[in-house]
């Protein structure tokens, strides 16, 4: 170990700051991304859920989209503007969702994420 004039005193304490400033970002990031596939995972399974209660005969489909946007603004934290449709066709339903997701913790940059599900229709035997 140098000291005086141009030694490496202190350099360890700077290296070991560095360093925890850098885990700390990417514990960060880890959270981040685990919190938003989370967050599309949910919104996956809410528009299969409404996909199939609306492919059920006599389903009210303006009914199963209010309950899937207020099922994904109830459920994601963060979710914001959530617009969701369902649309039947002739062998199948489709229901998608989109939401602006604010990411929770430190603001970092919200993004939306959509997702669609399909169900085929149930018909009477």
């Amino acid at each position: 170990m140098t000291t005086g004039v141009g030694g490496e005193d202190g350099s360890a304490v700077i290296e070991g700051v560095a360093a925890l400033a850098i885990a700390f970002l990417l514990l960060t990031l880890v959270v981040q991304v685990a919190t938003a596939v989370t967050a599309r995972s949910v919104a996956v399974a809410a528009a299969a859920a409404s996909a199939r209660r609306a492919a059920m005969p006599d389903a009210d489909v303006g009914e199963e989209r209010d309950r899937l946007e207020r099922l994904v603004s109830e459920t994601v934290p963060g979710a914001r503007r959530v617009q969701a449709s369902i649309t039947a066709f002739s062998k199948h339903v489709r229901a998608k969702v989109s939401f602006r997701w604010i990411p929770p913790g430190p603001d970092l940059t919200p993004f939306t994420i959509r997702v669609k599900s399909d169900a085929p229709l149930v018909v009477a035997p």
